[in-house]
């Protein structure tokens, strides 16, 4: 059993990682692509790393492009591999332009593809990543959903490949990874590495481009963050460091800027802080799993059950509701129940589902 793994960027390597190493413990060849949608080492190379995953078979190198040339560069560069590996099918994870991308490739060529983190939904066609999944979703073969709600979502739009409610494979890393970036002094080296020099933090990551494209909307998140009394540590994403020298905008001095961190290190600081202020998707869960409270600075989210555990609020780009978010989120005590996300065991079912040789391209009979 031949199976092509399609990552793109820093998120789809570490909720792929756990499934790449399931897949040993199955008689499955796997073929990993990295398309180079993410290309730096702080963004990929890191990431592989650390997550002790093979370095990929296939490197596309497409860079950074517009959301159109970035896509249809994958695809023509995905082509020609896919034709000389010749896998019996496909893994996409997530729902970036490299899912995608991979995705239509799949469809046109006729190789079952499995959707690793299908039935998200926040119901907004604004944001490219609704898109991207609801297309992914629905030509898909196998569909590995992490929710009961996900898997609720597909359920309603009558897809028609094969739905799996396997759980969440960044639990998996999560579960893995806990004892390494729980311990004082890992905490304390990565700490001294961030030249933090207070006990009590927020954490800030900001990318998406509804936020950081649009100038009204970047000055008053900006404006909003700068605004709070409390220290604020912030890695800053590469698309958001150029829109930051591009628009000349500054920060608080309560805002410590800093490099993005390895998996770990980020993990560790999300654990011990009071409060995560994020436009990320997997942060909201892995901040949910970590019992910190989380502000997401988006009109929606995907992840609607740190909503409903009081977990996550939604902020709107507005100076005054994120100082008033933060304000009523900080340090809030959590006691989260991890089971809506599986058991950390999502990883080996997709494996065993990947090696059963089960995976076809949904067909119609009027018969």
């Amino acid at each position: 059993m031949r199976v092509a793994v399609v990552t793109g960027t820093r998120p789809q390597i570490v909720k792929t990682a756990p499934v790449l190493q399931a897949t040993t413990e199955n008689d499955i060849d796997v073929v990993f692509i990295h398309t180079g949608q993410h290309y730096d080492y702080e963004m990929a190379t890191q990431f592989i790393e650390e997550l002790s995953i093979p370095s990929p078979d296939f490197n596309l190198g497409v860079g950074s492009f517009s959301s159109p040339v970035q896509t249809s560069r994958i695809i023509e560069r995905l082509v020609p591999v896919l034709e000389e590996t010749r896998p019996d099918c496909m893994l996409v994870p997530g729902d970036t332009n490299s899912a995608l991308a991979a995705a239509l490739t799949g469809f046109k060529m006729d190789i079952p593809t499995a959707h690793l983190e299908s039935g998200l939904r926040s119901y907004d066609m604004y944001m490219q990543e609704e898109i991207n999944r609801r297309l992914i979703d629905h030509g898909s073969s196998a569909l590995f959903a992490p929710t009961t709600t996900a898997v609720n979502n597909l359920r309603r739009e009558n897809v028609r490949g094969d739905v799996y409610h396997v759980g969440d494979t960044m639990y998996d890393v999560l579960k893995d990874k806990l004892e390494v970036f729980s311990s004082d002094e890992f905490y304390e080296s990565m700490r001294r590495a961030a030249r933090l020099d207070v006990d009590e933090f927020a954490v800030l990551t900001l990318h998406r481009r509804e936020n950081v494209d649009d100038p009204w909307r970047f000055r008053s998140i900006l404006s909003g963050l700068s605004r709070l009394e409390f220290k604020i540590v912030f890695p800053v994403h590469p698309r958001t460091r150029k829109k930051l020298t591009e628009t000349g905008l500054r920060l608080g001095d309560n805002v410590l800027v800093v490099r993005p961190f390895p998996y770990t290190h980020m993990m560790a600081l999300v654990s011990r802080a009071q409060l995560l202020v994020t436009d990320s998707g997997g942060l909201q869960k892995e901040a949910y799993l970590l019992n910190t409270p989380c502000v997401t600075v988006r009109d929606n989210t995907e992840w609607v059950e740190t909503l409903r555990a009081g977990a996550n609020v939604l902020s709107r780009a507005d100076a005054s509701d994120i100082v008033a978010k933060c304000s009523m989120m900080w340090g809030k005590e959590l006691s989260n129940d991890p089971s809506v996300y599986g058991d950390g065991q999502a990883s080996r079912r997709i494996a065993k589902i990947l090696a059963s040789d089960d995976i076809s391209i949904p067909r119609f009979s009027m018969v």
